[in-house]
């Protein structure tokens, strides 16, 4: 195998080994689910087994030939990896930036230690049509009939951008593609990617970890004294996981009094503090609304029973008494809908500070017992 610490998805990988060994592998696979599932680490682990020279027990990469030393240290020539990154200052040019690139090789050197890494440059939000173009060239000029050339395209639902133009050009490769070239497609929002696109592609889903895989995962890789908070917090994501320190659990204590205290009422302090988490990173900001949303699921579930045992952050359980309390006429399920709306919203090119400002006056609505209107907030992102 190539990484050693990535958990095998086995379901998913006995679909990938059997597809080779019956000789049935697609033109394209689009592997779906949560960020930190190893979507990324299993679609280069694929791309190994499919050119390994000395495969094991027909079903695993050896790690060892020389194919796979290469893809080991991402330097195979016919694996493509392609992801979000700024366009070339010159539309002519498809030559990156050197600093770029400096960050590209400084991310890839960080997945190879993490098979869970996210590669990302900089805050860039689009797949420019300048990589599929240079993509086409080489896997029709300068391509071996002796290997796999494989395509694994990270956020692959950033193609479908400024006029879905590199998803367009992408397509005309999916119509009619060279001989033995798979593409892989990475994505945690199947729904953005465009019909054609996922009309030409074999989906697999990758399900979220169970607590006992996060557990020893964490037991045997992280070094932390409230493994049991940090593992509800991954919501089943190895690459949250390792993201959570154990501070964590006190910054969502911060959060529940932000957003669920008196200054719920108070719109302009609650401005300043979600600007203050969009500073770090529209990640960062979209990671707390995911938070807040499983909040408002065990507040939901503790308004039906408050005995309830099914709560996924169980060390709340004391402020969320103290906030069912605070807020009788809450509409939780209402609240959990605004914040699923919002976190579409955020995936598409909305202005962030109008979004959160309609998410809070919604919300703030909710917990005072007052109805919404979803649609008005939606349109109102738009503007």
């Amino acid at each position: 195998m190539i990484f050693e610490k990535l958990i095998l998805n086995h379901n998913v990988w006995e679909k990938l080994s059997n597809a080779v060994n019956n000789n049935k592998v697609p033109n394209a696979f689009i592997f779906s689910g949560i960020d930190g599932t190893g979507k990324e680490a299993h679609a280069i682990e694929f791309s190994a087994f499919l050119n390994c020279k000395r495969v094991v027990e027909k079903k695993y990469p050896c790690g060892d030939c020389r194919s796979c030393l290469k893809i080991r240290s991402l330097n195979h020539q016919e694996i493509y990896l392609i992801h979000p990154s700024p366009p070339p200052k010159n539309k002519s040019d498809s030559n990156l930036d050197p600093k770029v690139i400096e960050e590209i090789h400084k991310n890839y050197r960080q997945k190879l230690q993490n098979p869970y890494h996210k590669i990302k440059i900089g805050n860039s939000k689009t797949i420019p049509i300048a990589s599929i173009r240079s993509l086409k060239k080489k896997l029709f000029f300068s391509k071996s009939d002796e290997n796999w050339s494989v395509v694994i395209i990270s956020d692959a639902e950033k193609l479908c951008t400024q006029r879905a133009e590199a998803a367009n050009s992408l397509l005309k490769i999916l119509e009619e593609p060279p001989e033995r070239t798979l593409f892989i497609l990475i994505s945690s929002n199947i729904n953005l990617l465009i019909p054609t696109i996922q009309s030409r592609c074999q989906k697999i889903y990758f399900k979220e970890y169970s607590n006992s895989e996060l557990k020893s995962y964490a037991k045997k890789h992280l070094n932390s004294d409230s493994l049991d908070e940090i593992i509800d917090l991954s919501m089943g994501s190895i690459g949250q996981l390792i993201n959570t320190n154990s501070n964590t659990s006190k910054h969502v204590k911060e959060i529940i009094d932000i957003f669920y205290d008196n200054d719920i009422l108070n719109i302009e302090k609650l401005l300043l503090s979600f600007n203050k988490i969009k500073k770090s990173s529209n990640d960062e900001l979209i990671k707390f609304l995911n938070i807040l949303k499983i909040t408002a699921k065990d507040l939901h579930l503790m308004n039906v029973d408050i005995e309830s045992k099914s709560l996924s952050f169980n060390f709340l359980h004391k402020n969320y008494n103290k906030i069912i309390n605070s807020y009788p006429k809450s509409n939780w399920k209402t609240i959990i809908q605004l914040i699923d709306d919002s976190i579409a919203n955020f995936s598409k090119n909305v202005n962030l500070s109008l979004e959160t400002y309609a998410l809070m006056i919604n919300v703030r609505s909710c917990l005072q017992g007052k109805r919404v209107n979803r649609f008005h907030q939606q349109i109102g992102s738009d503007i």
